[in-house]
């Protein structure tokens, strides 16, 4: 379940590619006779045309919304549908004023291509029936994709404005009854909530011996007396490296910000003089042997060479009874919270929570989907043997803590990010009120 946020970019998509900011200096006088269309609105330097509102409203037809048939229904709706256009008009009108909006190109020929595809999929003589349904709306395949593309460079605009505006917008508040009106407005277009399961974790890593530290290290040491002997330590890197991401670019980790590698790495680099390398550096991982490239205001740009500790299947075999002896211990009762602490892999989390059962196949590694298919709420599962995307193997004990069932999702599931949607269309609101004070704005309708 997800309720979208910034969200008149999402609703009045259609309402976004009706806007071709038609300016007002090139209209004749709306009382002329000879022309057929009309002004609704004037926005800033721009005009909406009759045809324009008509044309969002068709567009939100084929999207499958609902529209009045005629009487005072379709009256409010076309008003209503007026304040969006003219809102949107005004967002695109800042933004293009705001050298700071950028616009991914690329990113739009994708979403484009990727729109054509999704529909052209939906019609049962695929690709062919398309172009054949877009002939009878006065489309070819070429302006259709002209038309899809202007309305989602328009939909980035109006985000990329409405993101940049947000970051410095004022905070506001939200009462609990707005955000139980939200609710009711929302619920029913929520889907069923699937069942979940949530469940508490300890990850047993299998640690190289004493012996295979001190073999590392002799290793590193060898390699760190090559360097000092003036070998270069790129070519070192891609030959010894036991880093896949950095051994073939000859350890080069580019630029990076503190915080972005791990903590001895980083004290390292900015220990470290332009071209200076390091002694040996000990991680969780092994020794590295770090040397810096480049450095400016708040970034380095280093390359390291990584030697591991070699793992032995007795290694992992003592990890194994010690997974073991974890699952023994929380069948016995043991909590948790404390096995975590004293057995687990601080880097993995100690609790899972709501994870979908339709979903787990691509969520969790496939010992703990097939164990979590028929477990129940209080059981102690494991060992759970797995390999991480790195190929080392790990051993896992959970314990159950709930399990729902599936349903309509209720106001306590939502209310978290329905605060946080509330708060930003608030937000969105104040922002156009805002722009609104400083545009000239007439409303003929």
């Amino acid at each position: 379940m997800m309720i979208r946020t910034i969200r008149r970019a999402t609703v009045t998509a259609a309402a976004l590619m009706a806007l071709g900011a038609v300016s007002v200096v090139a209209q004749t006088q709306d009382n002329d006779p000879t022309i057929v269309d009309k002004i609704v609105a004037v926005v800033g330097d721009s005009v909406i045309l009759r045809s324009q509102l008509d044309e969002a409203r068709q567009q939100i037809q084929l999207q499958g919304g609902t529209v009045p048939l005629g009487g005072p229904a379709l009256d409010q709706f076309n008003k209503n549908l007026l304040n969006q256009l003219v809102d949107n008009l005004l967002v695109l009108q800042a933004a293009e004023k705001d050298t700071l909006v950028k616009v991914d190109e690329a990113q739009v020929d994708q979403t484009v291509n990727d729109e054509i595809q999704r529909r052209s999929q939906a019609f049962a003589g695929g690709g062919p029936a398309f172009q054949q349904a877009l002939l009878k709306q006065g489309f070819t395949l070429a302006e259709y994709r002209d038309y899809l593309k202007s309305q989602v460079h328009q939909q980035q605009i109006y985000r990329a404005y409405m993101q940049l505006r947000l970051q410095d917008a004022p905070p506001v508040e939200v009462s609990e009854d707005e955000l139980r009106a939200a609710f009711d407005s929302a619920k029913s277009t929520l889907q069923q909530r699937p069942r979940t399961v949530s469940f508490s974790q300890v990850i047993i890593t299998p640690t190289p011996s004493d012996s295979a530290w001190a073999a590392a290290k002799a290793k590193a040491q060898a390699i760190l007396d090559s360097i000092h002997a003036g070998a270069d330590f790129a070519t070192l890197a891609e030959r010894y490296s036991q880093d896949p991401g950095t051994a073939s670019k000859g350890g080069e980790l580019g630029w990076f910000r503190r915080g972005a590698v791990i903590k001895p790495l980083e004290d390292a680099a900015w220990s470290l003089y332009v071209g200076g390398v390091s002694g040996l550096v000990k991680s969780d991982i092994g020794y590295h042997i770090v040397k810096l490239e480049r450095a400016r205001l708040g970034e380095r740009d280093a390359r390291h060479i990584l030697i591991r500790p070699e793992l032995t299947a007795a290694d992992v075999a003592l990890a194994q009874l010690r997974a073991d002896s974890v699952a023994n211990m929380a069948r016995a009762g043991t909590s948790m919270e404390k096995l975590y602490d004293t057995y687990s892999d601080s880097t993995a989390p100690d609790t899972l929570k709501d994870i979908a059962f339709n979903q787990m196949s691509q969520m969790l590694p496939p010992s703990y989907s097939q164990a979590l298919q028929t477990a129940s709420v209080g059981q102690v599962l494991g060992p759970l043997e797995y390999t991480t995307a790195q190929g080392e193997k790990r051993f896992a004990v959970l314990r159950v803590n709930q399990i729902r069932q599936a349903g309509a999702y209720t106001f306590d599931d939502v209310k978290a990010e329905l605060a946080q949607k509330v708060k930003q269309d608030k937000q969105v609101e104040k922002i156009v009120e805002d722009l609104k004070r400083h545009t000239y704005i007439d409303i003929r309708m």
